[in-house]
């Protein structure tokens, strides 16, 4: 996901327990060409993929399979907004959310598949 260059990390702290960073979605990613160009937002899957992304650098090992058991899209995520993503380590997932201020725009759960937590 991240040759799709959607976020921008502006900052970052990273731990095996935890992922906070401050991004920026990028305005002239090639991705809003196609989704949608009058109106573009940021494509769930990309979302989802870039957070399975931030969790593969808190466990310093690729992410195999993964399940959501749960996640709400919340608000769209357009070009141009400064954003805030959490990750926090579970017992046997990894809940994260993504938002600005009092503003969430989405949040949810991922369960790796096997070893992977």
């Amino acid at each position: 996901m991240a040759d799709l260059k959607i976020f921008q990390v502006d900052s970052s702290v990273v731990s095996a327990q935890r992922f906070d960073a401050r991004l920026t979605v990028n305005a002239v990613a090639p991705i809003f060409a196609e989704h949608f160009p009058d109106y573009p937002i940021v494509p769930g899957a990309c979302i989802v993929g870039f957070i399975s992304d931030c969790i593969a650098l808190m466990k310093g090992a690729a992410v195999g399979a993964f399940t959501i058991p749960r996640v709400a899209f919340l608000e769209p995520i357009v070009p141009q907004l400064s954003l805030c993503l959490e990750i926090e380590k579970r017992l046997d997932s990894y809940r994260f959310r993504i938002h600005h201020e009092a503003i969430n725009y989405c949040r949810g759960v991922i369960a790796l598949e096997g070893d992977g937590v």
